[in-house]
């Protein structure tokens, strides 16, 4: 059109199409005139739709510039190359803006973008949401649709860790950390610390072990490696020597006495005129040493009257030869003294004429008896005792063999019994109804309701003394009565020991009063000696072994604990510790 495309006087509703003035247009107004004022021309318009371009011109105009037109057109819709202003209705006024088609009227969401609405962020533990979409024209403000959601990113912002539970030497620990957005809690495990081995290590007797420096646990427990033994002290004959050994893991040494060599005794008698004696192979020290044990005298030459005779007699120990003369003969005076010779080859003895006929005489500083008038030998009792008087008939003192059998003739000559001490050691000879009456006793001998050990020497025994495969101890002096077999519980050398009623000591288990005690049955310990403290040892034997069998004995009194805790360990009803 060259003026309005379309013109309304009346009553007019537009709902579409499409309204345009030409490019050149010169006398148009508008594309929409409206007009009225007379009483059938009324003037109302209304659009709700159609397309309206004007170019340069207005769109809606009034009929001959008559603002009053204006007032009674009325737009709810449609599109216009101006913005009608005023004439849109109230309710879609605020609505109005350029759409994407470049042209004015109620927003079509298009030209003005999106906005989202009610949006939030994804976090480390929750999803987001990218909001609600809206027209972005905010007089529009219209819902278009529904976002989306965001997935929760699942990066933490974790804090530092958190000890939970503290690890130890053998067991793991744990620690945890929270995230500071979410409160999300994460947890690891700590490694267990495991043990700190002592540098240096820890010993007993039988074992070695390291300690960890933090718990003290017992850590690389094992039993001694132990090399060889080395001679730290020569033993010698008389004096025990020591050794020892070394661990070659820990150091710990073991120690232990080496007995005294002991003398090596001569086969062959070493003599002189006072005694015999023989020698020790090693050091020559001289062993066994006694007076000679005579026999009788043995007349080798027989003394006349013209010369004198010999006689001989042998030590029956060592064969030495003792050699006297034997006065000669001499006719015995009338009234004299002197020995005398009867016919029957008996011998007597005449005193100023008179022979003696009954009991003891003392010629030449040698005591003599005589029965009948003749010289007696042999053995003799006299006044109850008994004497020994040999063939020459003196009598005899000191020790004597007689017929395989040693006795003791004390200074007076009768024969002893019971306890004799001789050169300071003691010796028992047998009394009536003890065997041959007075000879000497030898191994063991009751006396006085005591036992006592005789050596083969007769001598007493004192001290430990083993016989027949069983060790005894002999009392000592200031021990009770000396010689004496001990029995029960007995201390030597700091060490306690126990002895049977029949005096034999006894190792290994042992229950005494009610009580087990442990002596020592292999150990480094002397034999038989009372145990104290931690024992690696067999239940049955005692003897140590190399199995996880431990005992404990309190120390002092050696009993053996049972049902009880020692220190960290349990040992049961049998002593055994409870792992």
């Amino acid at each position: 059109m060259s003026q309005a495309a379309f013109m309304n006087w009346n009553v007019a509703t537009v709902e579409g199409g499409t309204f345009t003035l030409a490019d050149g247009a010169k006398q148009a107004a508008a594309v929409v005139l409206n007009g009225g004022g007379k009483p059938i021309n009324q003037g109302v318009l209304k659009i709700s739709g159609g397309v309206f371009k004007g170019g340069k011109w207005p769109v809606i105009a009034p009929i001959g510039s008559r603002a009053e037109y204006l007032n009674t057109v009325n737009i709810t819709g449609g599109r216009f190359s101006q913005n009608p202003g005023r004439l849109w209705d109230n309710s879609v006024e605020a609505k109005v803006t350029i759409n994407s088609d470049n042209l004015w009227g109620i927003c079509d969401h298009t030209a003005t973008g999106r906005i989202y609405k009610g949006s939030y962020s994804a976090t480390c533990g929750m999803d987001g949401y990218a909001g609600d979409i809206h027209c972005g024209f905010s007089a529009c403000d219209a819902f278009i649709s529904r976002g989306h959601s965001i997935p929760a990113t699942g990066q933490h912002a974790y804090g530092e860790w958190q000890t939970t539970k503290e690890a130890t030497e053998t067991d793991p620990g744990t620690q945890e950390r929270a995230c500071s957005v979410c409160n999300a809690k994460e947890t690891q495990e700590v490694p267990a610390l495991g043990h700190a081995p002592s540098e240096g290590w820890q010993s007993d007797a039988a074992d070695h072990w390291k300690v960890c420096e933090r718990c003290d646990a017992e850590l690389e427990r094992a039993p001694h490696s132990f090399g060889d033994w080395q001679v730290t002290k020569e033993a010698t004959e008389t004096e025990p020597g020591t050794r020892e050994r070394s661990c070659s893991v820990c150091g710990a040494t073991e120690a232990e006495e080496l007995p005294a060599l002991g003398h090596a005794p001569s086969a062959s008698w070493s003599f002189d005129a006072n005694g015999h004696w023989k020698a020790c192979e090693r050091c020559n020290a001289e062993l066994e040493k006694a007076s000679h044990a005579y026999g009788e005298w043995r007349t080798t030459k027989e003394a006349t009257a013209q010369a004198a005779g010999l006689r001989e007699r042998s030590c029956g120990v060592c064969g030495y030869a003792q050699t006297e003369e034997t006065p000669k003969l001499s006719p015995v005076p009338e009234g004299g003294s002197g020995w005398v010779e009867s016919g029957d080859g008996e011998w007597g003895y005449v005193e100023a004429g008179e022979p003696i006929e009954q009991g003891w005489k003392e010629v030449g500083g040698e005591w003599y008896y005589f029965d009948d008038s003749a010289m007696q030998t042999g053995w003799a009792q006299v006044g109850g005792d008994w004497y020994y008087l040999e063939e020459s008939g003196r009598m005899d003192t000191g020790w004597k063999e007689v017929g395989g059998e040693w006795y003791y003739l004390e200074d007076s000559g009768k024969m002893a019994t019971g306890w004799q001490e001789v050169d300071g050691e003691w010796y028992y000879l047998n009394g009536a109804g003890e065997g041959t009456e007075g000879s000497m006793a030898t191994g063991w001998k009751k006396t006085g309701g005591e036992w006592y050990y005789l050596e083969d020497t007769g001598r007493m025994a004192t001290g430990w003394r083993s016989d027949g495969g069983a060790w005894y101890y002999l009392n000592g002096a200031g021990e009770g009565v000396e010689g004496s077999m001990a029995t029960g519980w007995k201390k030597d050398g700091g060490k306690w020991y126990y002895l049977a009623g029949s005096g034999a000591m006894r190792s290994g288990w042992q229950r005494v009063g009610g009580k087990w005690y442990l002596l020592n049955a292999g150990g480094p310990a002397p034999l038989g000696a009372m145990l104290e403290g931690w024992q690696r040892v067999d239940g049955g034997t005692g003897k140590p072994t190399s199995a996880n069998s431990w005992y404990y004995l309190y120390p002092g009194s050696g009993a053996m604990a049972a049902n009880r805790w020692v220190g960290g360990y349990y040992v049961n009803a049998s002593g055994l510790w409870v792992r």
